[in-house]
């Protein structure tokens, strides 16, 4: 009998073990749990913060949501990581808005709770920034002063003086706001936009500061390109109100403070200007006039006028010293007028100049004096002469004050109300017809024609047929209406076909031309049926040949006249006498305000011993009131204006008289 191997002796009782476990499932169902599935590896993706939320939210620029998250997280989180940039975020994002005070809430937190925060130093420049803005200037500017103290050479420090000096301004301490702002301009040079905004504001300060207030800013501003403009206002306002001797020290800081030429100029011809002044020779005064040239025989007759009134042919019974007069032909060119007038401040040193009398000469020569600060007596009617300066004087009749005696006369006191204007169709006619039309209206007048007619014309008949409706052919119905207008005695002695009659709708007739003219004109009216109206004039008609030629043609005829000599006054007697006698001729308006002129000058320097530069001269004429002269009572306005009355005259027979104003109309 075979021995059976140890293992095959295993395998047959795990084979009977595995049969009775067989047996045994048959009758016990046993529960095998099913194999278990391989999961793939997913790593865990973190949930973001409400910081990193926010900033999501802010750079898609959902602002709302951002800065919902902003706060949600200082809420949870006040002192967290990141609560300083949130706070920031907020801040930016509310001053965007422009609400303001939101933004400076956030700001200020941001600078309380993080003072070590790498933005603080633009924090608080926002924090200056917003109160400025919001108008709490004295916060703003102390906020301002602790900036500049902990962040020297920032690269904000510009911005923030420049809002230190707006706090300042507005805080009413105007010498602050200029240190604070020229501190600024010394540090922007990089920003050229707050450079010219800087440069804009101090520039303001100065041209509008007085000489107290500048002196202060010099001290601010030294060693900066902004002291040569300081000394120069400064020396410019001492100069005007004639203190020579401070002038004088401005204009040498003015010279030391820069090696600009442009400022040197200015300063070396204030210095001259001054020297000319404390030179200036009190009695000497010059005198222009077109002495040859197209407009000699004028120049003549205002030569004739000053020379009387020096008392060069007889003793006019005033005491006192005289005059020295240094006299220049213009040769009624501006440009040598303007020459004149440097020669007579520069080398003469004049105290003051008479003249010229033509537009262009007269307008060249007072921009030199006002330059040169010389004063000037123009004897011109250029319209507005005397805004050319507070040098600048005028002793001559002025078209809208004749203009004015013009409608007293003729609409207030005569009654007359309706008009027509023929008028020369130059600068002068449009001129005079403009504002007669002007004043007409506001008189309570009408203007019924108006026509014109070019200045070289001598027929006149077609201006005159327009005005009165003869020129053109009349319509049908027209024509019937005056045809029903004529009487039956008309009709019956009616033996040649009847020409049309002209309309005349108006009182008077204005021409604003010289007397030539009109002694062609009045004649012409009369021939074209224009009677029984009144001729209204300018200071033009007045001429003895008017009433030599034209009398039968201008009886009634109302016009302006600044002098007449046949007035019955001592004064006005006096000088048409001396007039004649030294001339042999009879004077005129021109030789009248000469003769008044230079005497109003000797009046005034011999009664004000204190008139020792040319600025006390240009203040001193204006101070005098009614100087009794033969063209009228002679007072200088606030703008150098003379407001004498025109003359209004008229013409009776062969004689021009004075045609007495109504009580209450001068």
């Amino acid at each position: 009998m075979k021995t059976i191997p140890s293992y095959r002796a295993i395998s047959i009782i795990l084979v009977g073990v595995a049969f009775f476990l067989q047996g045994c499932a048959q009758q016990k169902p046993v529960s095998v749990a099913a194999p278990k599935q391989v999961k793939t590896f997913q790593p865990e993706v973190p949930v973001p913060d409400d910081y990193e939320l926010a900033e999501a939210f802010f750079k898609k620029g959902a602002l709302d949501k951002a800065l919902e998250s902003y706060a949600t997280y200082l809420e949870k989180q006040p002192l967290g990581t990141n609560s300083g940039p949130a706070l920031y975020r907020m801040g930016e994002i509310y001053s965007q808005r422009g609400e303001l005070k939101e933004a400076l809430k956030y700001y200020e937190r941001l600078v309380a709770q993080h003072p070590d925060d790498p933005r603080l130093a633009e924090v608080r420049y926002q924090v200056v920034d917003i109160l400025y803005g919001i108008g709490q200037y004295a916060d703003s500017r102390d906020q301002a002063l602790q900036w500049i103290r902990a962040y020297r050479g920032h690269t904000l420090e510009a911005k923030v003086l420049h809002i230190l000096g707006l706090d300042n301004l507005l805080l009413g301490n105007r010498d602050q706001a200029f240190y604070w702002w020229v501190q600024a301009k010394k540090i922007s040079g990089g920003d050229a936009h707050l450079q010219s905004e800087l440069l804009k504001k101090l520039g303001k300060m100065i041209d509008g500061g007085d000489v107290q207030t500048l002196e202060r800013f010099a001290v601010y501003a030294e060693q900066t390109d902004l002291a040569p403009r300081i000394y120069y206002r400064i020396a410019s306002l001492y100069l005007s109100t004639g203190d020579l001797l401070n002038a004088r020290k401005a204009a040498m800081a003015l010279v030391r403070a820069t090696p600009e030429q442009k400022w040197v100029t200015l300063g070396k011809g204030i210095l001259d200007r001054i020297t000319a002044e404390l030179s200036v020779k009190k009695r000497v005064f010059g005198c222009l006039l077109p002495l040859s040239g197209p407009f000699a025989i004028y120049g003549q007759e205002v030569l004739n006028g000053i020379e009387l009134g020096l008392g060069l042919f007889r003793k006019t019974g005033e005491e006192g010293p005289g005059i020295d007069l240094v006299i220049k032909d213009t040769q009624g060119k501006s440009e040598v007028a303007s020459a004149q007038v440097a020669e007579l401040a520069q080398k003469e040193h004049a105290m003051g100049i008479i003249g010229p009398l033509s537009s262009k000469a007269s307008l060249a020569s007072a921009r030199k004096a006002e330059e040169l600060g010389i004063p000037i007596i123009t004897m011109t009617q250029k319209e507005d002469i005397t805004r050319e300066g507070d040098m600048v004087f005028r002793n001559f009749l002025v078209p809208c004050r004749e203009i004015k005696t013009l409608l007293n006369v003729a609409v207030k006191q005569l009654g007359l109300k309706r008009f027509a204007i023929l008028y020369p169709e130059n600068p002068y006619g449009r001129f005079l017809m403009n504002r007669f039309w002007d004043g007409l209206e506001e008189a309570g007048g009408s203007i019924t024609a108006v026509e014109s007619y070019e200045p070289d014309q001598t027929d006149f008949a077609d201006p005159i047929k327009k005005m009165t409706g003869l020129y053109y052919p009349r319509p049908a119905s027209v024509v019937k209406k005056l045809r029903e207008m004529r009487t039956p005695f008309e009709e019956e002695t009616e033996i040649e076909p009847e020409k049309p009659e002209p309309i005349i709708d108006f009182d008077a007739v204005f021409i604003p031309d010289n007397y030539q003219k009109i002694i062609m004109i009045a004649p012409q009216l009369m021939y074209q049926d224009v009677s029984d109206v009144r001729l209204v004039g300018t200071s033009l008609w007045q001429s003895p040949k008017l009433i030599e030629m034209a009398a039968k043609y201008v009886q009634g005829a109302i016009f302006t006249s600044g002098f007449f000599g046949k007035r019955q006054d001592p004064l006005t007697r006096e000088f048409v006498k001396g007039y004649e006698e030294s001339f042999e001729s009879t004077p005129g308006i021109l030789a009248a305000t000469g003769y008044d002129t230079i005497r109003f000058l000797k009046a005034l320097m011999r009664r004000r011993a204190e008139i020792q530069t040319r600025k006390d001269l240009q203040r001193a004429i204006p101070e005098v009131q009614a100087f009794k002269g033969v063209t009228g009572d002679i007072t200088f306005d606030a703008q150098g204006e003379v407001m004498k009355i025109p003359l209004a005259l008229t013409i009776s027979g062969r004689h021009m008289t004075v045609l007495q104003p109504m009580r209450g109309l001068e």
